[in-house]
């Protein structure tokens, strides 16, 4: 009898642990997947940080990967669902749908734009910035959605990045905001070796409309400190 209820107990306790820890893998491995597609990216261009997490105000958000680029900020959701996945922007859940069995789960736009909320709070005197959302899925999925954030397979997270293509965040303040994300993170995990950042930036030779380099120049009362994003940026200092 003792047996028995030994061996139904290990029994339900397995059936417990793989519920649980099943769409944890899955999930662990659909990141795995974009991680390895990003690496694609020309690192002088872009500095990929992979599971991100962040506390806000009690709250804990979990970003699969963000993307540091000359171009913007770019926060991505990874999904590694099979079966048809229906949903419209705006819907507050989505549907996975196979065969018979259908499941609702939250839209991945609408956590996403939870996670880009996070992150502007930690980069918040950085209010210039632009934001782009991805939401990524594995091929087991097929999709079925219409939206306006992009929502693409992993095979083309890489060509979808590359469309946004309009400079806007120098050198300087990309390895800035790349140390503040590194240090507003809780978790330690995925820490990347070749990742070389200089947290000790002078912030007085940032500029505070645009966040770019304040660098001397000459004019017609004598030295200055301008931006170097002139003429898209006029800001200007008196050299102290």
């Amino acid at each position: 009898m003792d047996s028995n209820f030994l061996i139904i107990f290990l029994l339900a306790l397995c059936i417990l642990l793989i519920k649980y820890y099943t769409p944890k893998i899955k999930g662990l491995i659909g990141e795995n997947k974009a991680s390895k597609a990003l690496k694609r990216l020309n690192n002088e261009k872009y500095i990929v940080l992979n599971n991100i997490e962040l506390n806000i105000k009690g709250s804990t958000s979990q970003i699969d990967h963000i993307i540091v680029s000359d171009y913007g900020i770019f926060v991505i959701e990874t999904k590694n669902y099979k079966g048809w996945i229906l949903g419209y922007e705006k819907d507050k859940f989505w549907t996975q749908a196979i065969y018979k069995y259908r499941r609702k789960f939250y839209n991945p736009i609408l956590q996403n734009q939870g996670h880009i909320y996070a992150l502007k709070h930690v980069l918040k005197n950085y209010k210039y910035l632009r934001y782009y959302s991805i939401i990524t899925f594995t091929k087991r999925a097929t999709l079925k959605t219409k939206t306006y954030t992009d929502v693409v397979y992993i095979n083309r997270l890489v060509r979808t990045i590359k469309k946004y293509d309009s400079y806007y965040i120098n050198e300087h303040t990309k390895n800035e905001i790349v140390a503040i994300i590194l240090t507003a993170k809780t978790n330690s995990r995925n820490k990347d070796k070749k990742l070389q950042v200089n947290s000790g930036m002078n912030k007085n030779t940032l500029c505070p409309n645009c966040g770019g380099n304040l660098i001397e120049r000459n004019g017609q009362y004598g030295t200055f400190l301008g931006c170097n994003n002139f003429p898209r940026c006029k800001y200007t200092r008196n050299k102290k």
